[in-house]
């Protein structure tokens, strides 16, 4: 036997112990030549109970009484790292250079916006900013039922079933600005998502930085942030692992010169960010967060909105527009869910 694990999940478990109900576990075996495992021992608080079953016993059953002691300890909710609660944290470096693949844990905010019911697929990137809400963009999410949308939280690899340590989570409630209403704008741009239950913060669960008030506006030119996703590549192809891109902001008058079809997208309320070596972000990108360093924390700055196509595909030697998230902090504060 390799190792029990947590049935539905470890969250589930300790409300059904606090609420009177019981615990289950589910083990994953080692390979055994197609054999059913057959029980060996089992023993609880050092008392042996049962020892040398077989593969198919009479089924018998025994009332074992249990140490309220033992019991307290069971039920203790579990000592969450401090860290853990603080936002904008990095976890692990990544190692891959050139449209960087991010390591598991390295972005912990970063997540995975899925829709459906029956089946579900990916649509766009969200980032936890609490413990109960996630921001995305408002054209991710505008109009469309709480109940066909879930966050994959601590997602890393696409193709895989699950992954130890990610959660799937279900959405309660879709908020958009009064002032989106479904139009291509991305001054506006922004949404969020409350999820139903809390979330615990974990090694690869944890919550991104908001912009301050107290932090300058417009951002300063020459400044560099990160975005990340799971969205196309050059190649126009889906990618398995989130990657993530260096950028820089560029002040709002040469994101127009730049960009003169799409100066009428390009308000006050927005940010344009690009790189010199035609990377970014891409189709599937979307809702992404646009993040640069502040007091070694990660803050977000924007919301991946809109870029320019090239044919089928993204054109990257243009900039991107997000919504600007500083602009926004008001009505984000009035509706998330902490």
């Amino acid at each position: 036997m390799r190792f029990l694990q947590h049935f539905p999940n470890e969250e589930e478990n300790l409300a059904n112990i606090r609420n009177g109900g019981r615990a289950q576990v589910f083990a994953t075996l080692q390979e055994s030549d197609n054999k059913l495992p057959a029980l060996q021992i089992v023993t609880l608080n050092d008392e042996l109970l049962c020892r040398n079953i077989g593969t198919f016993p009479n089924y018998s059953s025994k009332n074992v009484g249990i140490d309220f002691a033992l019991l307290s300890w069971v039920v203790q909710q579990p000592q969450v790292r401090s860290d853990f609660e603080e936002c904008g944290q990095e976890g692990f470096a990544a190692t891959q250079h050139g449209g960087n693949l991010v390591t598991r844990g390295q972005y912990p905010w970063l997540a995975a916006l899925l829709e459906g019911t029956s089946s579900i697929n990916y649509i766009c990137v969200v980032s936890v900013i609490s413990k109960r809400t996630v921001i995305t963009a408002a054209h991710c999410i505008y109009d469309k039922p709480a109940s066909q949308l879930w966050v994959y939280l601590g997602r890393h690899d696409r193709n895989q079933k699950t992954e130890d340590g990610a959660k799937l989570v279900s959405v309660s409630n879709v908020l958009t600005p009064p002032q989106y209403s479904g139009n291509p704008l991305p001054d506006s741009d922004v949404g969020l998502l409350v999820l139903k239950h809390p979330i615990w913060y974990t090694r690869y669960i944890r919550p991104l930085c908001l912009w301050s008030s107290e932090l300058p506006v417009p951002p300063r030119e020459g400044d560099t942030g990160s975005v990340a996703g799971w969205g196309y590549d050059e190649s126009g192809l889906k990618t398995r692992y989130p990657k993530a891109v260096s950028v820089r902001l560029v002040p709002r008058d040469q994101c127009v010169t730049k960009m003169k079809k799409a100066q009428d997208f390009i308000t006050e309320r927005t940010v344009c960010a690009g790189n010199s070596e035609s990377q970014g972000p891409c189709f599937g990108d979307s809702g992404g967060a646009l993040i640069v360093l502040r007091n070694n924390r990660w803050v977000m700055r924007g919301i991946v909105s809109l870029s320019q196509s090239r044919g089928e595909n993204c054109d990257l030697s243009n900039y991107v527009i997000y919504c600007d998230v500083s602009q926004h902090l008001d009505w984000i504060e009035q509706n998330i869910v902490r």
